[in-house]
């Protein structure tokens, strides 16, 4: 995003001699829902069917099958947003997932195998980067979002 649109926006808004503080907050507010609702569609859901396959820490081989097939979703669950907090000179509200394997399935990991008490790289999942996708859908978004604070505002003071 572009510093001059954001400058744009600001010194259209004094022009017209509004509470900067309302808009900045509105906008603020606006452009995290939209990142939020991207960060929640680009966000993957697993499948888990009825075979379990997995090799423990000790290098144990598991095999079962189970009674039902589950379908997942806790890391789309996970996306909340806080309040928003405003100070003196800035707008703040944030976009958090509290999953504890979130990071590990935004950027990538490396898998370990277990030999005779050696972990070893056995191999590497690629993120999914769903975050930054998020991140630039919210500033794609931002443009529309100022024009539509400044019609609400020039509609509001009858402009």
């Amino acid at each position: 995003m572009s510093d001059n649109i954001f400058a744009e926006f600001l010194e259209t808004l004094k022009k017209l001699g509004v509470d900067l503080k309302e808009s900045q907050v509105k906008v603020v507010n606006t452009a995290m829902d939209v990142m939020q609702r991207s960060a929640v569609q680009n966000t993957p859901v697993g499948s888990y069917d009825k075979e379990v396959d997995f090799t423990t820490s000790k290098g144990e081989h598991v095999h079962f099958t189970t009674s039902v097939a589950r379908q997942g979703g806790t890391l789309r669950r996970g996306w909340h947003l806080s309040r928003t907090y405003v100070r003196k000179d800035q707008v703040q509200k944030y976009l958090t997932n509290n999953v504890d394997y979130a990071i590990y399935v935004n950027n990538g990991h490396r898998l370990v195998t277990v030999i005779d008490g050696v972990k070893i790289t056995t191999g590497y999942v690629p993120g999914q980067f769903f975050l930054e996708a998020a991140i630039k859908t919210a500033e794609r978004a931002l443009p529309w979002i100022y024009d539509a604070e400044l019609r609400r505002v020039k509609a509001k003071h009858g402009l």
